[in-house]
């Protein structure tokens, strides 16, 4: 089959719903199947066969990301290039609910083919922290009136509230997923879809397998005199409170190293906390790294710090560490209701302080021999696989369903 991926991001850029549409296109490649990916342009992004791009304004001072800028040439574009294809789109996968989303709904509608929709990403708690609620209702007015004209529905639907307008995208799919159980709750509690799918976003195979077969060639016995080796990974921002956890570093004082990776616009705030608080010879800002070398990093630490609190959908950066064996000390409650309750460190608040107890225990336990990361290996169902799998069967429905359609 051949499917279309419409999203918000060119995949190459960085981030993590960008890493996983890179892996489904990937296997199901290797599956023997056809992808195209529909997304915005990006400095990251190489022209190569598999991409259609759209007009695009950039965001980043960089060009990394960016937004579709032309709606009405992009329609023009995709539609020219869907009569030009030799191998027509069986199946439009939308997984970027703004501009991109709307442009393939309207897609998918004109060329009656069948719609399945990811939702990535909490829209009403991620774009009320970045612009506030009056510029939040604004966006999501312009947003729902531009999907109402694409979808040809009456413009009286028009709305400002984020849940609503997912609740309009949702009503083109004949399949909605969320990539976590707590995420699909939350769409359903507020009346986005009746019904939405669980799709976990599985982990690179070929990797994890490798960083694994590397790890079983050196078996060694973790030296319980040396100092535990907690990692941070993620965008170095105020959602994902990065300087909580230096704060809460400090105030545990473990016999321990931290490593953060990533970038953001707190980068600087962080470097300057913690030689206020003369971390520098325990904390360390690592910076951005590609895809691989994380999970490497991930196999190699002794636990991972989850910091942020009901901003994740699913806490990809939790799967990845556990793919490799390592454990996290978690501060969403949600991401730790996804996985057995003995197998990772759960902080009991948001505070500062529950952080640090939780920090000082996770360490204390490793030092003792805790050896609970043994029993997230193998775990299969984390993989991409797996996943590929699992939609493939999805896609096979839909198709079916829409060709027994009559219009």
């Amino acid at each position: 089959m051949h499917i279309a991926i419409f999203t918000d991001q060119h995949p190459r850029s960085l981030g993590g719903i960008q890493t996983s549409i890179m892996l489904q296109k990937k296997y199901l490649e290797r599956a023997g199947h056809r992808v195209t990916i529909v997304c915005p342009s990006s400095s990251k992004g190489r022209a190569t066969d598999g991409f259609w791009i759209l007009p695009t304004w950039p965001i980043a001072f960089n060009f990394e990301y960016g937004f579709v800028g032309n709606v009405r040439r992009s329609r023009k574009r995709l539609d020219r290039g869907f009569n030009e294809l030799h191998h027509k789109f069986d199946v439009v996968h939308i997984q970027g609910d703004m501009w991109s989303g709307i442009i393939g709904l309207g897609f998918a509608q004109r060329q009656r083919l069948p719609i399945v929709h990811t939702m990535h990403f909490n829209m009403s708690q991620v774009v009320s922290n970045l612009l506030g609620k009056r510029l939040t209702r604004y966006l999501f007015w312009l947003l729902s009136r531009e999907l109402l004209k694409h979808v040809n529905r009456p413009r009286n639907g028009t709305t400002g509230d984020p849940w609503v307008y997912l609740k309009l995208l949702a009503q083109e799919a004949e399949i909605l997923f969320a990539p976590s159980h707590h995420f699909a709750k939350d769409l359903m509690d507020h009346e986005v879809s009746e019904n939405v799918k669980v799709m976990h976003n599985g982990i690179d195979d070929d990797t994890i397998h490798h960083i694994l077969e590397q790890a079983a060639a050196k078996p060694t016995k973790r030296d319980p005199k040396a100092p535990v080796r907690i990692i941070w990974s993620g965008r170095i921002q105020t959602e994902k409170r990065p300087l909580e956890f230096i704060q809460a570093f400090a105030l545990a004082n473990p016999d321990a190293t931290a490593e953060l990776y990533g970038k953001g616009y707190q980068f600087k705030k962080a470097a300057k906390l913690i030689k206020e608080l003369g971390l520098e010879h325990k904390v360390f800002l690592r910076g951005s790294v590609p895809y691989t070398t994380m999970l490497r990093r991930f196999a190699e630490a002794d636990v991972l710090a989850q910091t942020s609190v009901g901003f994740e959908t699913q806490g990809m950066t939790v799967y990845e560490a556990a793919a490799v064996g390592t454990p996290s000390i978690l501060c969403d409650h949600n991401i730790a209701g996804e996985f057995a309750t003995d197998v990772h460190w759960t902080v009991r608040d948001e505070s500062v302080a529950a952080l640090a107890e939780s920090i000082a225990k996770a360490v204390a336990d490793i030092k003792a021999g805790d050896n609970r990361g043994e029993r997230l290996k193998n775990e299969d169902h984390l993989l991409q696989t797996g996943a590929t799998a699992k939609m493939l069967k999805y896609y096979a429905s839909v198709i079916e369903a829409h060709k027994a359609k009559s219009y």
